[in-house]
């Protein structure tokens, strides 16, 4: 840690502060309870303003669980019911972990958490908000970021114009104002440099990338996925100007101390499920599945963010052919999911389910999934005792120009106990209340 110290000093010319652990910290002492709903509220838990340990530096993701957190929290209410344990004593699995929401929830209620997701960007911002308990480095090392001097670096000169006054879409890409492209360049290569250079720890450069990445979705030219940006800032609309026009800025991420030992992982979600009751993870009471639902990679929606975390200079192909979006091609090798496509979905699923070394598992789903309903309601069922929380939700638009006819689908969780019998009547109860639901 003096390393760092000395590091930001010589930025800075000046004299920097002893280390401090000055980021808000939720303590084990005041976590709240698996009765609280953890509603989201649009208003309160904007991006810009609100430091709530649950939502703050939230990126924008398809399939986020933001909303339906009092959905999931029925369902581990419905678990704790049965368990004669308490939060504080079990552990809560999230193979596909994602945003990282639902992890923090779990967190917060006092779960030792185990967070996994294969996609690199997912690690960083959960290797921060799940894996640690507290700041491990003086967070005015931030202030030290926000103040490098713009860089033109790979972000700049691959997906940003070359004057943000005058851009021309079809020729340059437009992903970021040139401004913000240099300010992620100029954050991202200091982290490298400290990493390369070996002064910082996994679990500090978790924390200085993770707000990094926040940022950087926040102020995309995007509607929340990297496979396209908008031709001109904030595209025909423009509702977007007051965040894709503002000044990238990183800040400290808010974090909770659960006074448990949490563990991050980067791994396919079938070999982290083998790997559950190995010693480092240490087994686990509740497991948590949000497979994906469709045909659309997270590797080539969330691209951008994969190149920002890696920093590795992925070749870039020209804008000609395809090539416009500048995806990376590696979650093609590296990170292709067989929840993308129709008929593989279900027999991964029920390889995870069955190597899980756990009681409880939790499956998150929707009726719009890959997976047909009757399909994965029998199959769970196979399995041990089954049961289902639902809500009628809002389907995902990407914009008001785009709209789909069917304006909602049905969100459910199917709740499995391996240890329960499998009972007929169970699973016509589950899929009468998914139609039931969907009827509302």
């Amino acid at each position: 840690m003096r390393v760092i110290a000395f590091a930001l000093a010589a930025i800075s010319g000046r004299r920097v502060a002893p280390i401090l652990m000055s980021t808000p910290t939720i303590t084990a002492r005041n976590l709240v309870t698996f009765s609280v709903p953890f509603t989201y509220n649009a208003s309160r838990h904007a991006y810009s303003r609100t430091d709530d340990y649950l939502f703050a530096q939230l990126i924008p993701y398809i399939g986020s669980k933001r909303k339906l957190l009092p959905l999931i929290g029925r369902a581990i209410t419905g678990v704790l019911a049965v368990q004669s344990a308490n939060p504080p004593e079990m552990t809560f699995a999230d193979l596909f972990a994602g945003s990282g929401v639902v992890g923090r929830a779990a967190k917060q209620m006092g779960f030792r958490v185990v967070a996994n997701d294969w996609e690199p960007y997912a690690e960083a911002i959960n290797g921060a908000f799940i894996g640690l308990n507290a700041a491990p480095i003086c967070t005015t090392v931030f202030d030290e970021l926000n103040s490098l001097p713009p860089c033109d670096g790979f972000v700049t000169q691959n997906y940003c114009p070359r004057d943000d006054s005058d851009c021309d879409p079809a020729k340059e890409r437009m992903f970021y104002t040139r401004a913000n492209g240099m300010r992620i360049d100029a954050i991202r290569t200091q982290i490298e440099e400290w990493e390369l250079s070996g002064e910082l720890t996994r679990d500090q450069k978790y924390f200085l990338l993770a707000p990094l990445l926040s940022a950087a979705s926040y102020v995309s030219n995007t509607s929340g996925v990297f496979k396209a940006y908008h031709a001109g800032w904030g595209g025909q609309t423009r509702t977007a100007h007051y965040r894709i026009l503002s000044d990238l800025r990183v800040s400290a991420p808010p974090l909770c101390d659960n006074g448990r030992d949490n563990v991050v992982t980067r791994l396919d979600a079938l070999a982290a499920a083998r790997q559950l009751s190995e010693s480092f993870c240490g087994g686990c009471d509740i497991a948590y599945l949000d497979p994906p639902y469709n045909q659309h990679p997270y590797g080539s929606n969330y691209h951008m963010l994969n190149t920002i975390a890696l920093y590795d200079r992925p070749e870039v192909p020209g804008m000609v052919h395809g090539g416009k979006s500048a995806i990376r091609t590696d979650w093609r090798t590296e990170r292709r999911s067989a929840f993308n496509t129709a008929s593989m979905a279900l027999p991964a699923l029920e390889e995870i389910v069955d190597a899980l070394p756990c009681r409880w598992v939790l499956m998150s789903y929707s009726t719009d999934g890959n997976i047909p309903v009757e399909a994965l309601v029998a199959s769970l069922s196979q399995r041990g005792a089954v049961r289902v929380e639902t809500r009628r939700y809002k389907r995902y638009r990407v914009s008001a120009q785009r709209m789909s006819q069917k304006s909602h689908n049905v969100e459910f969780v199917l709740v499995l106990d391996k240890q329960g019998k499998h009972r007929t009547v169970d699973q016509l109860e589950c899929l009468e209340a998914i139609a039931a639901a969907a009827s509302d």
